[in-house]
């Protein structure tokens, strides 16, 4: 399972490129949230030094992508165009997996009598 927190950078570590067959790739995340069933489709950019074994993906909620918090279904697709962002047009579905976005905790203040 994958987590973000809304506004948080995060990096994420998936293992794609054992199951890609087409080179090079580029990876189209399609994230569908659960109770309203939007989508949103983003291309991200593989920044792992040693793409055999795994790959690293930086994002930024709110910069990379804007979602809701809660929980999503991700479908990750391997393609050959570094534009394309309909999973309808991608090559193969690589992985897939459950994406949970968490709110910003609320700083708690607490009144103190003199």
């Amino acid at each position: 399972m994958l987590t973000i927190t809304k506004g948080e950078t995060k990096d994420w570590y998936l293992t794609l490129t054992e199951k890609t067959t087409i080179s090079p790739a580029y990876y189209l995340f399609s994230l569908t949230h659960r109770l309203t069933n939007t989508t949103t489709n983003v291309i991200l950019t593989d920044i792992s030094s040693y793409t055999d074994r795994y790959n690293k993906f930086s994002v930024v909620e709110g910069t990379t992508f804007d979602i809701y918090s809660g929980e999503y279904l991700y479908r990750v697709y391997a393609q050959t165009s570094p534009s394309n962002t309909d999973p309808d047009l991608a090559n193969e579905l690589v992985e897939q997996g459950m994406l949970k976005v968490n709110e910003v905790q609320a700083t708690e203040t607490f009144y103190t009598p003199s």
